[in-house]
């Protein structure tokens, strides 16, 4: 048996030995060079210490760097902001209709109430939308004038 048998598994013979490099400490303070003992009156070399030049500049990672302005044509914004506003308002009107044709409990005057209720909600989404979609399409006509802040 020999001074390594604690790091081995029961199966192994004696004369495998564990992998050291595992078992050593990480140095505890910084290397340090030796001096022959006949250059020890010698100044030891040091490295001269150099200046980082300051024009260098390191690119950014790509996800910390804005990319540069895109040119598509107004036409083709324009029929993006009309779809995607058309395609809410297509969807108030079908919630809408979909939450009045399920099934409400209670007397009459509750359900007409409630209907009222559904159809003002929706038709304020609708409003909504609409009013986003004008305003968009104005900010798109600005920004093909240049004027991109309003003072």
């Amino acid at each position: 048996m020999n001074k390594f048998s604690a790091f081995m598994s029961s199966n192994e013979s004696d004369d495998v030995k564990p992998n050291i490099l595992l078992l050593k400490p990480p140095p505890s303070r910084p290397f340090h060079a030796v001096v022959a003992p006949g250059r020890a009156r010698e100044v030891p070399h040091t490295p001269r210490e150099v200046k980082p030049a300051l024009d260098i500049q390191f690119p950014l990672a790509p996800y910390h760097q804005t990319p540069g302005p895109i040119k598509t044509s107004q036409t083709y914004l324009r029929t993006l902001v009309l779809e995607r506003w058309d395609a809410e308002i297509r969807l108030c009107d079908e919630s809408c209709r979909a939450q009045l044709s399920e099934h409400i409990q209670g007397p009459a005057a509750h359900q007409n109430l409630v209907r009222e209720m559904i159809k003002v909600r929706w038709n304020a989404e609708k409003k909504r939308c609409e009013e986003s979609r004008k305003v968009q399409l104005l900010e798109l006509l600005l920004a093909a004038h240049g004027i991109t802040t309003l003072a």
